[in-house]
């Protein structure tokens, strides 16, 4: 049993192949406990393997994380132990055994330490030669400490190295940092994980660590990441009773009862075959069950001449008779058989051959056909209700026999007799236009993304998306090939694919008003429009006139022209822009008077001053197109309560004056210019 494991760890340099057919096939007569021993002996043999794998890296200078054994603990500690005596032997160190490692740790690290000493050129490495046990001298690789600059590349030459400009694979070279940088591959979308993987970034390179369980009866493979079956037989976590048979099968196994021999039957309760035991006059079948024994039809017969064999259960019975049964005639005091074939005397017809018997004959049909009704009919093998043919395929009675026939979209491979999927994407590639998808005993074509399919169910026609879907662009729909596209009028920009955005030209400083003209942004264009205060006031900022003290001052003694309580003391532009078919009613502006005192109240007028279409110079706008709510004492909220006509420029005047105790304070004046946009986009 040992010997199977030592050969199968130096065959294949895995112990995870399951050894119990090898076993069973070699040491039938073993025991159970065989099996263990041989994956002890395997385990064994395939550590020193690893451990004189690792020996032979250190040896050589080389690093022990360069080969594909790296994920071995047993390299991995051998390697270890024996690069720490490399390094102490080559610094000309004590190479007596440390106290701190165990003892088979320390033993290479001695034997390590003595060979590598024994160089008389530092400079030199170790090779070690396993078929001679043989040490030589040979060059050692520089540049495996890296001694250049993070901006140099090390090129090993015989006795020396030299450092040369590049970087390495994984890495670029940054002009800012003024060194070779690692290339983020996860970040750049330049790796090659799959979904259900995450990218995982690493010094020149890059993993793909995986985020989703396997599921039961599957783990995930430590190196390539992937989903593995367990093989819950060999390790010997199956739950099968004593007498069962663990089978392994992907992501579970199974337990089947073990054969029993002819004449036993298995007995699930036990898990073990036992002895069917009949009594006498039955025998055992094949599946385990006794059925009476025939006694009268054994030859020769039981019973004597002239006596009759009855069959009963378990046993028979004789009777006597003198008269000879049908198909039998009496010479000299025997009963002997009739051959009805021999002298013509049976009703079998063609194609059917007479076969005696004793007391009677049989009409034998040929291949293919069955006695019925007293003739040969065709067997219909079609016919018996269990299939005869394979999956997906019919069956088709012949004379005689049958034929299996594949349905549409299949083909017969009769060495296999087996109806294999004709795949009519590859067969006939011209079969769709767009894209064919093959599938079992069919097919069926797509159309990509913005196609449909005709009635042909081949070829595919552009979808017409502006005239399919109402609304689908804010402004005007463009059909192309397979999609479509969505434009805006001149001033807006298109937004999110289909809304139309109006451009501020006035936030983005590309007008062309002068520095004294107010910019007022409307939706698709703008208007410089520049404030002429009255005779006495003073223009503050670009849209506010304000009374002048000065000429007032001026003023003072003309009745005509002085300053009252009844002349404004300032006159305000606001400019409101409104898309078309604004909804109704909609405040457009508001008057709040927040530093006004309980004495103090206000009174509004609202009066419209000008109305016009800019194109036909018409309007059809009035009044009553407007309200002003009040909002007792001071404030006040300007409503559009009838729809606009698109395209117009309306001009209103709100008159307010301040009260103080019921006395006039002061007169204010607010001029509202309303340009109604012939777009009906909103924000």
């Amino acid at each position: 049993c040992c010997q199977t494991g030592r050969t199968q760890a130096e065959s294949t340099r895995t112990c995870t192949l399951t050894l119990q057919s090898l076993i069973t096939e070699n040491h039938t007569n073993h025991s159970a406990n065989c099996r263990f021993l041989a994956h002890i002996c395997c385990l064994s043999n395939l550590r020193q393997f690893f451990c004189d794998e690792g020996l032979k890296t250190a040896l050589r200078l080389l690093p022990c994380n360069e080969t594909k054994l790296e994920a071995k603990d047993t390299y991995q500690m051998c390697c270890k132990c024996c690069e720490l005596g490399v390094r102490a032997g080559r610094d000309l160190e004590d190479c007596e055994p440390v106290n701190v490692l165990d003892e088979r740790c320390s033993e290479q690290f001695t034997s390590c330490c003595k060979k590598a000493k024994s160089c008389k050129n530092p400079a030199d490495r170790i090779v070690l030669k396993w078929e001679t046990t043989d040490d030589v001298m040979a060059n050692i690789n520089e540049c495996l400490s890296s001694p250049c600059a993070k901006t140099m590349k090390c090129e090993n030459t015989p006795g020396s190295y030299r450092c040369v400009e590049g970087c390495d694979p994984g890495y670029t070279w940054s002009l800012k940092q003024g060194e070779c940088r690692d290339i983020d591959e996860c970040a750049l979308h330049k790796h090659n994980c799959t979904y259900g993987h995450r990218c995982e970034n690493m010094p020149g390179s890059f993993r793909c660590i995986r985020e989703r369980n396997c599921g039961t009866g599957y783990q995930v493979d430590p190196i390539t990441q992937t989903c593995i079956d367990i093989d819950e037989c060999e390790q010997d976590i199956d739950e099968c009773r004593p007498g069962y048979i663990c089978k392994n099968i992907p992501g579970t196994y199974k337990c089947i009862p073990q054969n029993c021999t002819f004449g036993e039957k298995f007995n699930a309760f036990f898990g073990r075959c036992e002895k069917v035991q009949c009594q006498p006059g039955y025998n055992v079948t094949l599946f385990g069950k006794c059925i009476d024994i025939n006694e009268c039809a054994l030859k020769p017969g039981p019973c004597k001449l002239g006596e009759r064999c009855d069959n009963t259960p378990g046993s028979y019975k004789c009777v006597q008779t003198f008269a000879c049964a049908n198909g039998l005639e009496m010479k000299e005091l025997q009963c002997l058989d009739i051959d009805e074939c021999a002298i013509g005397n049976h009703t079998c017809l063609p194609p059917a051959t007479c076969k005696n018997t004793y007391g009677s004959f049989y009409c034998q049909c040929p291949p293919g056909f069955i006695f019925k009704y007293g003739a040969c009919v065709d067997d219909d093998e079609c016919g018996r209700g269990h299939s005869i043919c394979p999956t997906n395929s019919f069956c088709r009675n012949t004379p005689g026999s049958y034929a299996c026939d594949c349905v549409a979209g299949y083909k017969m491979l009769a060495e296999r007799a087996f109806c294999e999927d004709i795949d009519e994407c590859q067969t006939s590639p011209n079969t769709c236009e767009q894209k064919c998808i093959n599938v079992q005993g069919s097919y069926y074509c797509l159309c990509k993304e913005g196609y449909r399919l005709n009635g042909d169910k081949r070829t595919c026609r552009d979808l017409d998306e502006c005239s399919m879907i109402a609304n689908l662009c804010q402004y005007h729909c463009v059909n192309t090939p397979g999609s479509y596209k969505c434009i805006c009028p001149s001033g807006f920009a298109l937004e999110r694919g289909r809304q139309c955005q109006d451009v501020d030209e006035c936030q983005l400083g590309t007008h062309n008003c002068r520095a004294e003209d107010v910019c007022v942004n409307l939706r698709g264009g703008y208007r410089c429009y520049h404030v002429d205060c009255p005779n006495g006031y003073e223009r503050q900022g670009n849209s506010r006139c304000q009374l002048s003290a000065r000429w007032c001052n001026d003023h003072q003694n003309d009745v005509n022209q002085r300053c009252t309580v009844s002349k404004p003391v300032k006159i305000v532009y606001s400019f409101i822009a409104l898309p078309a078919k604004i909804r109704i009613p909609t405040e457009i502006f508001r008057i709040r008077n927040s530093q006004l005192t309980m004495n103090q109240h206000a009174e509004f007028d609202l009066r419209l001053i000008n109305s016009r279409d800019p194109f036909t110079n018409t309007t059809h706008t009035s009044f009553e197109h407007f309200q002003l709510k009040r909002y007792p004492p001071h404030n006040a909220h300007l409503m559009v309560v009838k729809e606009l006509n698109a395209l117009q420029e309306i001009e209103l005047s709100i008159e307010m004056k301040i009260y103080t105790n019921n006395m006039l304070n002061s007169i204010s004046i607010m001029k509202i210019l309303i340009y109604v946009s012939q777009y009906d986009f909103y924000p």
